[in-house]
């Protein structure tokens, strides 16, 4: 038979303290910050609309993860638009309670058990360039950050992504929307342009762009790429496709210069990964001469490279401290190794990561790059599934035996080999 724990002193405690509404919303400035967060929790369950109202006007930490507590359906809705409405009477009244500590509301995705963590309620600097600026002229500093995930498609947004976009977008200069990761499919340009408008492009920290072949979208979308500074991470997925074969070599390049040229103002990236970027092929030296900071992590998967492309790969600052290189299937059979081979050497003391998987390599062409491999001396994984290896197994199994006596004491760094034929 088994024992039901009895409930702890808190709990029992918080129990009693949400039973009388009136009694609760009278005494929250004598609850310890502590107990708020849990409180705050079972006042969401049990639906205790009125104190939950109250404890947001006097919420004692900089974040209130709203997004990790709620599930997305109808009550969800509910609870947040009287959450906001009641940062309404905050913002307009510009006088917060004195305890009041709120400066972001995050309404992201979030697993519930993150509530059982003290940093996330700490999170604040969302956005490093808060400020903006009036029709005035005046600079404006919003006083409360709100924190989205948004998915832009070709029809209109989800209703409550939607709800939110709108409710920041008529309280410019109370608030300012901020998004961790925005994904745009199939862009609709009018509409996706007043969501754009709308958002602190600023704290946009990581942007997947798919299946873009509007060529005029794309003109249109990359003022607002240059504008997204503090961009961590980019996928660009099946972009510029059909759209492109109806356009004079003129039009295409100025659609490309547009595009690429953004990238000087992405000094924050470190992750790049491009995958069947049609308008990009015999182009992508611009691309990488437009960044101007070192990439950690480069992936350029299925993606029909000209000669000219690969040439250049090694030749700019963007990769020449790269921690991961993923080539995965794209067709190298025809290249020399030569390039590689450079840009192996440029980032042997940096290189975790090597994946060739199906580029169809030649054995001639691995046994080019095998001597520099010996000087990678951090790679510890290296994936050549797909490839003719027939004839380079031996220096293959030499080269892990010697990193396997390399690491020997350093269990975190094994070396991983996939030889799949």
């Amino acid at each position: 038979m088994s024992c039901k724990s009895l409930p702890t002193l808190q709990e029992l405690a918080e129990d009693s303290f949400l039973r009388d509404p009136v009694l609760a919303i009278s005494d929250l400035d004598r609850v310890p910050s502590c107990f708020f967060p849990s409180l705050f929790k079972k006042a969401c369950i049990r639906r205790c609309i009125s104190i939950m109202m109250a404890m947001v006007r006097v919420w004692p930490f900089p974040c209130l993860p709203l997004g990790a507590m709620i599930m997305r359906n109808r009550a969800y809705k509910e609870i947040l638009e009287i959450i906001l409405f009641e940062l309404d009477d905050l913002l307009f009244q510009k006088v917060f309670h004195s305890r009041c500590r709120l400066k972001v509301l995050d309404l992201r995705f979030m697993p519930l058990k993150i509530w059982d963590k003290w940093s996330v309620f700490m999170t604040s600097d969302w956005s490093e360039n808060p400020a903006g600026v009036d029709h005035s002229g005046t600079e404006v500093k919003p006083l409360v950050k709100v924190v989205i995930d948004l998915v832009l498609k070709s029809d209109a947004v989800d209703t409550i992504e939607s709800f939110v976009v709108k409710w920041v977008g008529r309280r410019k200069g109370l608030m300012s929307l901020c998004c961790g990761h925005l994904q745009i499919w199939s862009m609709s340009a009018k509409y996706h342009r007043e969501v754009l408008e709308i958002l602190d492009l600023d704290s946009i920290q990581k942007l997947s762009l798919y299946d873009m072949n509007n060529t005029t979208c794309l003109f249109s979308f990359s003022p607002y790429l240059g504008r997204m500074r503090h961009l961590r991470s980019l996928l660009l997925c099946h972009l510029g496709g059909s759209g492109f074969f109806f356009l004079t070599p003129v039009e295409k390049q100025r659609i490309i210069t547009q595009f690429t040229s953004q990238f000087v103002n992405l000094t924050h990236l470190r992750s790049l990964h491009l995958h069947n970027v049609f308008f990009l092929q015999g182009h992508l030296d611009e691309l990488f001469w437009w960044l101007k900071s070192p990439l950690e992590t480069l992936l350029v998967t299925k993606c029909f490279l000209s000669k000219s492309d690969w040439t250049h790969m090694c030749e700019f600052l963007c990769a020449s401290q790269l921690k991961h290189l993923i080539l995965k299937w794209t067709i190298l059979t025809n290249f020399s190794p030569e390039p590689l081979r450079v840009l192996l050497l440029k980032t042997a003391s940096t290189l975790i990561t090597l994946d060739l998987e199906d580029c169809q390599l030649m054995d001639s062409q691995l046994k080019a790059i095998l001597p520099v491999l010996r000087n990678c001396t951090q790679l510890t994984r290296l994936n050549f599934y797909g490839n003719d290896l027939f004839s380079t197994l031996r220096c293959l199994f030499s080269l892990v035996f010697r990193d396997v006596g390399r690491t020997v004491g350093q269990p975190e760094h094994a070396f991983v080999l996939c030889l799949l034929l």
